[in-house]
């Protein structure tokens, strides 16, 4: 039986299993198929079925790698990748796939050089001050493409947060309080 996600931890883990699985595709020179198959299996788990199997609590690691194996050969997973899937099913972990897919596709993206930028400011910015800031990160993290976005939330109060990939770098106003407000006491 696997424990329920832990939607708080979900993009750390997720992030942990797509580099391993990310790391075995470039060694194998198979980065695209992984990330077909991946992407599969992501929405395998995803389905209610295969939820309620992974919650039974009356199933063992070794009950589960069984029931798997017949979606791994529908899938015509290769031997890596079934090991991939039986460890984690051995860590608890396969509930982590959609988590872990999402994470492999955006660390492909940088490994490629393209990731996704989204600038939030606390207020509108024109499109030159919009275009400069993103020519400056893509400069400052060799971006060479990639998705761009710019938003607006006012909550902010002041200042922007730029997310580069899986980065977040908070340089708002509110930023700047919570972690004022959470600083240890001297």
């Amino acid at each position: 039986m696997e424990p329920r996600v832990k939607r708080e931890i979900a993009p750390k883990i997720g992030k942990l299993y797509a580099h391993a699985a990310l790391e075995i595709a470039k060694e194998y020179g198979a980065v695209p198929q992984w990330a077909e198959k991946l992407e599969v299996l992501a929405e395998v788990v995803k389905m209610d079925d295969i939820q309620k199997i992974l919650r039974d609590s009356r199933l063992a690691p070794a009950d589960l790698k069984e029931i798997m194996k017949p979606v791994c050969d529908k899938l015509e997973l290769d031997d890596l990748q079934r090991d991939f899937v039986n460890h984690l099913i051995g860590e608890k972990k396969l509930s982590y796939m959609p988590w872990i897919f999402s994470s492999y596709v955006r660390q492909r993206k940088a490994m490629q050089g393209e990731v996704d930028i989204t600038l939030t400011s606390a207020f509108p910015m024109d499109v030159e001050t919009s275009d400069m800031l993103i020519r400056h990160v893509r400069d400052k993290f060799n971006i060479v493409a990639g998705a761009t976005k710019v938003d607006v939330d006012p909550a902010l109060i002041g200042g922007l947060i730029i997310k580069v990939g899986d980065r977040v770098i908070d340089q708002s106003t509110r930023g700047y309080i919570e972690r004022k407000r959470n600083a240890p006491r001297r």
